[in-house]
């Protein structure tokens, strides 16, 4: 999300500030190295070099952590279409999480890739090591957004914003979240699960796995997965 105040953090191409974390892709690994050292974390876009094989990866971000503060982390941007092998090179590379860009040339909605970003990390094991998870979208998410998200295992969502006061439109998202956790019973955030959310149409239980509001159960598709 961009930063309008000096305490939101932001992910940025160029200028970071202490906060920030720096994307890195392409165009602008020759001229990053100047701001390695003022940003709190790297974004290396693994899908702007899709001819590099693991060793070439880890090579380069070898090359770039040497330029870094020993505080600052490394995290992974991939498609959703690729996403086990986004979630399998941030486990061998021992890195610290991954961004998992969802707008798709198809335009895939939301919660047809939160299943697909829980399978896959049950399946590498990436929720159970403590690394982070954040989901890319393409528009500026509302409070619900945010809860989906976080209730299927996604440490938060990155997003654009689309002007206006920042630093109000967060204080007013935390509001609508403090109500949607007192409507479904839990009082911090790292309680919320996908046995708190429920679909409200057969579409999106289909394509999210989640319990269809009046059935309270997944469509019998998805019972094998749970």
């Amino acid at each position: 999300m961009i930063g309008g105040g000096a305490e939101i953090p932001a992910m940025v191409k160029a200028a970071p500030r202490a906060n920030d974390l720096l994307l890195v892709g392409a165009k602008e690994l020759g001229k990053c190295v100047k701001n390695l050292k003022l940003c709190s974390g790297l974004v290396f876009d693994v899908s702007e070099f899709p001819g590099l094989n693991d060793a070439e990866i880890e090579a380069m971000l070898v090359s770039l952590r040497s330029r870094m503060e020993d505080r600052a982390i490394i995290l992974l941007r991939g498609n959703i279409g690729r996403i086990e092998q986004l979630f399998r090179v941030v486990m061998d590379l021992e890195l610290d999480g991954a961004v998992v860009e969802c707008a798709t040339p198809s335009g895939s909605r939301l919660a047809s890739a939160l299943p697909k970003i829980g399978l896959a990390s049950k399946a590498m094991g990436i929720g159970t090591t403590g690394k982070f998870v954040f989901i890319e979208t393409m528009n500026e998410p509302d409070a619900k957004d945010m809860l989906v998200a976080i209730g299927s295992g996604c440490t938060g969502l990155i997003a654009p914003t689309s002007g206006g006061d920042l630093p109000s439109k967060l204080e007013k998202l935390e509001s609508e979240l403090r109500g949607w956790m007192k409507e479904i019973g839990i009082d911090r955030m790292e309680r919320i699960g996908r046995r708190n959310l429920r679909a409200t149409d057969f579409d999106t239980a289909a394509i999210s796995g989640l319990r269809l509001l009046g059935y309270d159960r997944p469509l019998k598709m998805w019972l094998d997965l749970r």
